[in-house]
């Protein structure tokens, strides 16, 4: 390994272990490759390369202008479908607390009115008690029910190719209230919009209400946690098992792959060395990496497209429903000529370590205006599309791992989620030879 490039990319590093001879490379510093490196620190010699100047992915904590730490992408988990996440919490020793954030309001752009679960009283009185009226109450038990079928539908794989939009078209009928917190959840738990989840496969969307069964459920009351700390908790636990190999800000140009050896160039002519390499990374990226994939890696990873999200962190309320009215997630949607949009947004005072006083909003794919006065942060997210074509491949993506040294994890190896890329993650340690949490 050429330590000396490896320097001027910007990492500083410790001296080898005698005793792990084995090194990897991961790249990637998302929570994928970031729980790789925890569970393989034991074993073997590990250098993290992330090109980002941050860690986490998207698990984004972002330090306020007031000196807050709040989480403006994923904030809360379930423990329903967050099994292996849940697992990697307790070996780092991180614990979890019951969200305050647990519910979700619905808000039409356009008749300026919608649904708004709000448990307490004030929520109830600013709406006044709408919800608990008759036409409401319908709306979700027409909901549960659709769901119930749903489940029974997809274990009798009776989607079969449908698209989300003509899948439900095979439920009992629901009103437009029930289809409207139905489609938001699903662009919650996918970063896709309404139109991309109406045309993706009716079969993976169910199956991911089916795992995580407590999303739109009563259960979310105590089965939804926070953590205290924000997800820069894990993300600096996980870090650790580096030390100080990670390089941030990381420049690679391409990875090379002989019989013994994985061979990686900088873009300043740089190179370092290893015995293997994790992919922790977008599908795609890892093609524009890789120099000589195999017909197989071609064939699974081209499929995957990508999505450039916006989110912005803002304190622009006008398009918003009152604050008693706003939720964990409230979702701002509007029907259009035919088309429903739909915008997903955290009221950031309701996670654990924000102050009350707290106004500021992540929007993640605004669909209405934000004065630029009133814009503390704007970036964006890369996401991946669930399509007909990307689905089709994931349940062979994890025969790609173990070839040419090579290994793979991330997210898009499930639904996903952070769970895909913990499980995936747990997946290539274990093909390594490592058993974890024995």
């Amino acid at each position: 390994m050429k330590m000396r490039n490896l320097r001027e990319s910007g990492a500083i590093f410790l001296s080898a272990n005698p005793h792990m001879h084995k090194r990897i490379a991961v790249i990637g510093g998302g929570a994928a490759g970031l729980t790789a490196g925890h569970l393989l620190q034991a074993d073997f010699e590990l250098t993290l390369f992330e090109k980002q100047p941050r860690l986490g992915g998207n698990a984004y904590t972002y330090t306020a202008r007031d000196g807050q730490a709040l989480d403006i992408a994923v904030a809360a988990f379930s423990r329903a479908g967050y099994k292996y996440f849940f697992r990697l919490l307790d070996d780092l020793g991180i614990a979890t607390r019951a969200s305050r954030g647990r519910f979700m309001s619905f808000h039409d752009l356009d008749r300026h009115e919608g649904i708004y679960i709000t448990p307490n009283l004030r929520g109830l009185r600013a709406q006044h008690f709408r919800i608990l009226q008759p036409s409401q109450l319908r709306s979700f038990w027409e909901l549960w029910r659709a769901l119930a079928s749903a489940r029974r539908i997809q274990q009798a794989d009776g989607f079969g190719d449908l698209t989300v939009r003509d899948g439900l078209r095979r439920l009992p009928r629901i009103s437009s209230d029930a289809e409207t917190i139905l489609v938001c959840t699903l662009c919650l738990l996918s970063s896709m919009s309404a139109k991309e989840v109406l045309e993706a496969p009716a079969r993976f969307f169910f199956g991911k209400l089916a795992v995580f069964d407590d999303v739109i459920s009563p259960k979310a009351i105590y089965s939804v946690r926070a953590l205290p700390g924000g997800t820069r908790s894990y993300v600096s636990a996980l870090a650790r098992a580096f030390g100080d190999r990670i390089v941030c800000n990381a420049q690679i140009r391409t990875v090379l792959r002989d019989d013994d050896r994985i061979r990686i160039v900088f873009s300043d002519g740089g190179e370092a060395t290893f015995d293997k390499v994790i992919f922790a990374c977008n599908a795609d990226q890892v093609l524009k990496l890789l120099e000589a994939p195999t017909p197989l890696e071609r064939e699974l990873l081209s499929v995957w497209r990508y999505k450039e999200g916006r989110l912005v962190v803002h304190r622009d309320c006008t398009a918003f429903p009152r604050r008693e009215l706003m939720q964990a997630y409230t979702f701002l949607y509007r029907r259009q000529d035919g088309v429903f949009s739909t915008s997903v947004n955290g009221s950031l005072w309701l996670e654990p370590s924000a102050r009350r006083t707290t106004d500021l909003i992540a929007s993640q794919h605004p669909n209405f205006p934000i004065r630029d006065d009133r814009i503390e942060f704007d970036t964006v997210l890369r996401t991946p599309i669930f399509d007909f074509q990307s689905c089709a491949t994931t349940s062979r993506l994890p025969t790609l791992n173990g070839v040419q040294n090579t290994y793979f994890c991330g997210s898009y190896f499930g639904y996903g989620l952070h769970e895909d890329a913990i499980r995936s993650a747990v997946d290539v340690a274990r093909g390594l030879g490592v058993e974890p949490w024995r």
